[in-house]
């Protein structure tokens, strides 16, 4: 409970001040930073001295704010302090103190989530985030970023009145809020309003979490975004409804569900990521297609399974974030890659693109390598480890279509004032890999490092470069459609997807 206290209460008292003293915001960030990572050294003393705890914060009769302290809390946590101090870095004293407020805010309400594990405190945490997210895309008052900011409310506030429709059903069947009581109390419960409430619960969660035919707001919002704010949102803020998928899912299983949306999600992700030719918009995409990873990791329904899930959410805000702010730094978000011969990149930039390239493409010893690895070894089914290595392949292509064109073919220049911060940031990428073998232990990591594997994930970037060279052409005449992401379509694949959700839930 201290940890959640210390953490939230230095962000919201460093947003504050930065609006007040706007001259010393930089400092009064720094000391949020220093108050989220108190927050977090507090719970992982708590954590390494009694293991998973759980406990309530107040009591109103039978209810009461239940919070947890697990190993996907401390890495959720970890990340938001990581994401706060590299982009404070970054930002500097570079933008005004109300900026300052909703980015100190945003990271308030990310830790506060991270320990939620009480459906109503998820709802509330969640909302406050995309309020806060909202009003950060549409900062700089351009007229798209309106537009996108706009897209994102319509469909975040119908989504969250699903989730709070579904809560009720899920309330009526199991009578407490807090994840851990209605564990115990839906056990063996078969209803259809569970089902029902269930289903509402994911489809609100889905949109959040950038999860495929609910997440047609996201290429938009991250695409036309502050750079900042891109980095934010694809690292830490999509998480969010990821965080609530895990915690929803330890009341019932419904793995399949979840694996069936992991690899539509993955697939689609990385083909409309291929398909693309801008570097934020192809980051966008491939954002959704590594959500694809985490939900397989999800509905596995094992702790092993969850835990690489939770250490892929927690390397892909990082390598992610990375890759954005070298391509915001070099300022070429939204130009076509194709002619990237007229582009000159600082050697920073490069530098930020080669390790975040390399870590997502899950090259051995970078961090996603033992995510996903550990991951593999989880799936008991042959249809999903199929589904893995198309999610795999398309994130070599893509990637390795980015890295080209901006690494390799543009000129590269010197550094600017503030691009030193992202070779700190890519440094702190490289050997975040080493997490793993805190987490996991050097037995586990050894036998990740296996030569079977090591072969494995060295010759998919290979043939995924040859292929590559035989497609480049054409792939270079493809656009994405934009017709999936206007908001009419939105709106009718959120309800489709719901459908979808309902369906495999009522077969399975």
């Amino acid at each position: 409970m201290t940890a959640l206290l210390v953490g939230v209460s230095s962000y919201l008292c460093a947003g504050i001040l930065s609006i007040l003293f706007s001259r010393y915001r930089f400092w009064f960030g720094l000391i949020g930073w220093l108050g989220g990572l108190t927050g977090v050294s507090f719970g992982i003393s708590s954590y390494l001295g009694s293991g998973p705890l759980v406990s309530t914060l107040g009591r109103w009769g039978i209810l009461g704010i239940e919070i947890v302290i697990d190993e996907t809390t401390l890495l959720f946590a970890g990340l938001v302090v990581l994401l706060n101090l590299f982009t404070l870095i970054y930002l500097r004293s570079s933008k005004k103190g109300v900026f300052y407020c909703l980015y100190n805010f945003l990271l308030a309400t990310t830790f506060s989530l991270a320990f939620s594990h009480d459906l109503f405190n998820l709802y509330v945490t969640i909302e406050f985030m995309s309020l806060v997210s909202i009003l950060l895309i549409g900062y700089e008052r351009k007229a798209y970023q309106i537009y996108a900011g706009a897209k994102y409310l319509i469909i975040s506030s119908l989504a969250m009145s699903l989730y709070l429709i579904g809560l009720g059903f899920v309330y009526r069947a199991g009578g407490n809020l807090g994840i851990g009581e209605l564990t115990r109390s839906l056990e063996g419960t078969e209803e259809f309003s569970l089902s029902l409430g269930l289903g509402l619960m994911f489809a609100g969660l889905a949109v959040k979490g950038g999860v495929f035919l609910f997440s047609m707001w996201l290429p938009d919002a991250h695409s036309y975004s502050n750079t900042v704010v891109s980095a934010l949102l694809s690292g830490m803020a999509v998480k969010s409804g990821l965080i609530g998928i895990i915690r929803v899912s330890e009341m019932l299983d419904r793995g399949q569900l979840l694996l069936v949306l992991g690899a539509l999600t993955g697939i689609s992700g990385a083909i409309f990521a291929l398909m693309s030719n801008r570097p934020k918009k192809i980051l966008a995409h491939s954002t959704i297609s590594q959500v694809g990873y985490i939900l397989l990791g999800i509905g596995t329904g094992t702790p092993v399974g969850i835990l690489a899930a939770s250490l892929h959410l927690f390397f892909h805000g990082l390598f992610k974030a990375l890759l954005f702010l070298s391509v915001g730094a070099a300022g070429i978000g939204g130009s076509n890659i194709e002619r990237a011969k007229d582009f000159s990149l600082p050697w920073t930039s490069k530098i930020g693109l080669l390790v975040g390239s390399v870590s997502i493409m899950a090259i051995p010893p970078f961090n996603k390598y033992f995510s996903k690895t550990l991951l593999v070894e989880q799936v008991n089914q042959e249809w999903v480890w199929f589904a893995m290595l198309a999610i795999g392949f398309g994130t070599v292509l893509y990637t390795l279509k980015l890295g080209w064109a901006l690494i390799f073919e543009a000129q590269t220049d010197r550094a600017g004032e503030n691009d030193l911060s992202i070779v700190a940031f890519a440094v702190a990428v490289g050997l975040s890999g080493f997490l793993a073998w805190v987490i996991l232990g050097s037995a586990e990591v050894a036998h990740l490092l296996s030569p079977h594997h090591l072969i494995t994930y060295l010759s998919i970037p290979l043939l995924g470069g040859l292929a590559l060279l035989g497609l480049r052409k054409r792939l270079s005449s493809l656009s994405a459609p934009y017709f999936p992401f206007s908001l009419e379509n939105s709106l009718v694949s959120l309800f489709t997807g719901f459908l979808v959700i309902e369906l495999i839930l009522f077969l399975n």
